[in-house]
Formats: C-alpha cells, sequence, structure tokens
C-alpha cells in the first residue's frame, strides 16, 4: 500500500463491516454527507478515525475496530501509528438495544 488514499479506503472497507460502528458523516451545504474522506484522516504518526456508534458498549467496539485496523498498518508507513478512535455521536438507537 503506497498512498493513503489506499489505506483510507481500507480502514472505511473494516469499518463497515463492523455491526455497531459508522463513519462519521461531514455536513456539505447543510446535508450530511457520508463519505471516507470525512471519517478518516491520516497525518504523520496518527491515524484518526470518527465514528457514530449505534450499539454499546463502547470499549468493546472501539477494540474491535483498532484490532481490525492494526493489521491494515503492518508493512506500511504507518506501522507504528497511533490510531485514534473519536466517537463524535452515540445514536440513541444504542440505548435502546442496551435496554434491559
Amino acid at each position: 500500500m503506497k498512498a493513503p488514499a489506499e489505506l483510507i479506503d481500507k480502514i472505511a472497507e473494516v469499518l463497515s463491516a463492523l455491526d455497531g460502528l459508522e463513519p462519521e458523516p461531514s455536513i456539505t451545504g447543510g446535508l450530511p454527507w457520508p463519505g471516507r474522506n470525512t471519517a478518516i484522516d491520516i497525518v504523520a504518526g496518527i491515524i484518526e478515525i470518527r465514528v457514530v456508534a449505534t450499539a454499546l458498549p463502547l470499549p468493546a467496539l472501539l477494540d474491535r475496530l483498532s484490532e481490525a485496523v492494526r493489521p491494515l498498518l503492518a508493512d506500511t508507513a504507518w506501522a507504528d501509528a497511533t490510531i485514534r478512535l473519536v466517537v463524535t455521536h452515540l445514536a440513541a438507537s444504542a440505548f435502546e438495544d442496551a435496554a434491559p
């Protein structure tokens, strides 16, 4: 993998396959616009992934995402990067599903 765009695509694929987390949409022209470039940033030494949690418990979901992303970084310039997961929103549906 040579370019950050390729890595962003791979991370987006992993994120879309996980239940309970969605990429954070950006607001473009007043409308939400879900896109890989809006939720994932790659800068020197940091991979930041912004998500909306649609389920609980958060620690388990975030651990699963981190564990799924880490192997993608192996053998790249970002192998030692910090993975920063930012939960920007917690969907109301997460509480409904978590209720006893």
